[in-house]
């Protein structure tokens, strides 16, 4: 029984010290996390900014943020946005091929709840005819 009492204790001292970290951490909140372009011409600029806000009560700081596709640039901050302070991600996708797209930008950060996140993309490009 004695046993069963220190387990429970230990779990129960882990568990609520990890909820403090998360209370205390950094929260990274994004307006939106999809945006639809909808039809764009070839070789036009297509661009998109993902506002977000640190709802955390530490600095948040975004160590990268990538595609798996050379054909979108991701442009973040570089340094640390305070507890309240709210930032943006700059998204630019090459349009010079014709078609419908979908694409996945990753943003890793110092957020103890959701470290990873995914931002989308999509639309289509239509060549210089209105043709997908």
């Amino acid at each position: 029984m004695k046993k069963l009492i220190i387990i429970a204790t230990i779990i129960l001292a882990i568990t609520l010290q990890m909820r403090a970290q998360n209370l205390c951490g950094p929260k990274i909140i994004f307006e939106e996390t999809v945006f639809n372009f909808d039809t764009i011409m070839q070789n036009e600029n297509a661009e998109h900014v993902f506002h977000f806000t640190n709802k955390g009560k530490a600095p948040l700081l975004i160590t990268s943020a990538f595609s798996s596709c050379g054909c979108v640039v991701p442009e973040w901050p570089r340094e640390p946005v305070v507890a309240n302070a709210s930032a943006s991600i700059k998204v630019k996708y090459n349009t010079s091929k014709p078609g419908v797209f979908t694409k996945a930008i990753i943003v890793k950060s110092n957020d103890v709840e959701k470290p990873k996140m995914v931002l989308r993309i999509n639309g289509v490009v239509a060549d210089g005819n209105g043709k997908e």
